[in-house]
């Protein structure tokens, strides 16, 4: 059975269920849901996209990443959290970035979490995702999304200088 996604439209209202196949042709906006996972250090997880990721392959991400099926933001960060890194940590809502272009593209919802150290130590990236996962310092994330752009995902890029344009003891716990 396909995987069906929410397709929205420049507003962000729903227009109903698309199969996934249908967002590859760039003719269709869809929702996302993005996690900022920081440990008791204040360092974020980001991982590195499978090669064989249709969207954005082989570029850093937010330690979780999922479109949304027919379920709202919330539900869908709290299952791709289970299913990329193998854990659940209590989570709150950022803000939304509109990342669209000629009416492609997605809404994508940014959430913070925070895990412990213990919890940390359970993280399991599905390699059907990511190749690879590590923790970075925040400013270090900052002055590497402006200096090397094409190593991350725009909607990473976008989130990490949003939250330092705006301040970053705004969006972190």
């Amino acid at each position: 059975m396909a995987e069906l996604i929410t397709e929205v439209d420049k507003n962000d209202n729903v227009l109903g269920l698309r199969e996934r196949e249908e967002f590859y042709s760039g003719k269709h906006i869809h929702r996302a849901a993005q996690l900022i996972l920081l440990n008791p250090e204040n360092k974020m997880l980001i991982q590195k996209r499978a090669p064989q990721k249709r969207w954005f392959p082989g570029r850093y991400t937010y330690s979780v990443s999922g479109t949304v099926a027919n379920e709202s933001y919330e539900a869908c960060m709290a299952r791709e959290m289970l299913e990329e890194i193998g854990i659940s940590v209590p989570f709150q809502k950022l803000f939304k970035i509109p990342c669209i272009i000629e009416n492609k593209g997605a809404f994508h919802m940014v959430f913070s979490g925070l895990c412990s150290e213990k919890t940390a130590s359970l993280i399991r990236p599905d390699p059907e995702e990511a190749v690879s996962v590590e923790w970075v310092e925040l400013e270090e994330l900052h002055r590497a999304v402006k200096t090397e752009p094409e190593k991350y995902t725009p909607s990473l890029r976008e989130g990490i200088i949003k939250i330092f344009h705006e301040g970053c003891e705004k969006y972190i716990f």
